[in-house]
């Protein structure tokens, strides 16, 4: 998760701070989850991580802090608490039942695609602070081609659904599921699951659920190992 915003960072040629305690990366000027710092090893200093997430995303600027360590109570320092979401992953080899028929899956290939994939997760999750949209919030086409693989589900050639893995560290880290609020119930967010959870088929996959979403992730065969702790400062 930290290589994939610190991939998007420097191939987008955008902030970030990186070292083996804390990754930090402002990806965007808004936009809930977009700008992220990630906590790799308990910090020695609590404040010095605030420091760095306040140099990369200066006050002002949304930024989440997800740690998977216990962290003290930041909300003297401007952060709210979002929860303890769980961290799941699918270790072994079960295959989900059929997935919906009427979904056709594309993965995103250029920037024309990219700008439908974008556009599909700012409606989809969704985002109102990135709404009305416009394109070049968030992502542009260098970071297509490497690690990072995006994918849309189409029905009846309108985009419906959209997922994202970035394979590293010798896992997918699945991340961005978002479906359109008049499409869910389908099987749409699964299908779109499953396409990043086999990015690479011979690695395990990994990724942040809610609580809601936990069931239908537990249907594609993940587990619930830990949580995290995730921060968010408005």
């Amino acid at each position: 998760m930290a290589d994939r915003i610190r991939h998007h960072a420097v191939t987008t040629e955008r902030s970030c701070d990186v070292d083996d305690e804390l990754v930090v990366a402002r990806l965007g000027d808004q936009g809930l989850f977009i700008n992220a710092g990630i906590v790799l090893r308990p910090p020695l200093d609590w404040s010095e991580v605030v420091r760095r997430m306040d140099s990369v995303v200066p006050p002002g600027f949304t930024a989440t802090l997800l740690s998977p360590f216990a962290t003290p109570d930041l909300s003297d320092r401007g952060w709210h608490l979002v929860g303890h979401p769980p961290l799941m992953a699918r270790l072994g080899a079960v295959v989900p039942g059929t997935m919906p028929a009427d979904v056709e899956i594309r993965e995103v290939a250029d920037r024309d695609d990219l700008e439908v994939f974008e556009r599909t997760l700012i409606d989809g999750y969704p985002m109102p602070d990135l709404q009305p949209y416009k394109w070049g919030q968030f992502f542009d086409e260098r970071v297509l081609g490497g690690a990072t693989h995006l994918w849309v589900g189409f029905v009846d050639g309108r985009p419906v659904a959209t997922s994202l893995a970035h394979v590293a560290a010798g896992v997918n880290d699945v991340e961005m599921i978002a479906t359109a609020t008049d499409a869910r119930g389908r099987g749409y967010g699964a299908a779109l699951t499953w396409a990043a959870t086999t990015a690479d088929p011979s690695l395990p996959a990994v990724l942040i659920a809610s609580d809601l979403g936990r069931s239908v992730y537990e249907r594609l065969g993940y587990t619930a190992l830990t949580r995290w702790t995730i921060w968010l400062r408005p």
